[in-house]
């Protein structure tokens, strides 16, 4: 199954400095979720079944469940897992820039950067709201959470151009969900697309056109 892995998948950075029990523990932990993104990326949430992850895992379907206590659970973790690990790239990026349009470059360079390296993961990305409606509970408030801090990020810096100067007035957030929008919609045609090119190489394309009509007019 390794071979099947996109690049950053669920992380294994920290776990080889554990002691030996809880380095298995959370190696099968690891497994199970890298093999919950190849199985619910390919067939979705409500035809994968926890009997086909464990397959997949090279587990059986009871050491699955001693980890999580059914498939919605599972599906959840995976999800806040990886838009985590998102969201913390793209702040990693903005904050090493000099000024707000240079951070807003590196903020669509950073998302784009996460999706060339996780396609099975886009698709489940794309699809949670059409597959499990609005649900509630921890996990679930957790992801809007860090959806949110996403957006909120990208409003900040909108809005701290807008102070000097440098984009037109106007809602920070809606500047802010128009440049998602457009990296959203070009990342979901390069991925049906399939036509071999680095999602990477749009990125000045989507900077470029978004703040083609967000930049004050000198």
């Amino acid at each position: 199954m390794t071979q099947l892995l996109n690049q950053d998948s669920v992380s294994t950075s920290n776990v080889a400095a554990l002691p030996r029990r809880e380095r298995d523990r959370l190696q099968r932990r690891l497994d199970i979720l890298q093999a919950a993104e190849i199985v619910f990326s390919r067939k979705g949430y409500h035809d994968a079944s926890i009997e086909e992850i464990a397959r997949a895992a090279e587990y059986g379907t009871g050491t699955v469940y001693l980890y999580f206590k059914d498939k919605e659970a599972l599906y959840a973790e995976l999800v806040e897992d990886k838009i985590r690990g998102m969201v913390e790239h793209i702040e990693r990026a903005a904050a090493g820039a000099s000024d707000p349009i240079e951070a807003l470059r590196c903020v669509v360079r950073a998302r784009m950067e996460f999706f060339d390296r996780n396609r099975e993961f886009f698709r489940i990305y794309m699809n949670v709201r059409t597959e499990m409606g609005r649900p509630k509970g921890g996990k679930w408030e957790q992801i809007v959470r860090l959806r949110d801090r996403y957006v909120e990020l990208i409003t900040r810096l909108v809005r701290a151009a807008q102070r000097r100067g440098l984009i037109r007035k106007g809602d920070a957030r809606q500047f802010a969900v128009a440049l998602t929008g457009i990296m959203r919609q070009l990342t979901r045609d390069w991925l049906r697309s399939n036509n071999g090119r680095s999602l990477t190489d749009s990125v000045d394309f989507v900077a470029d056109l978004f703040l083609s009509g967000a930049l004050a007019k000198r």
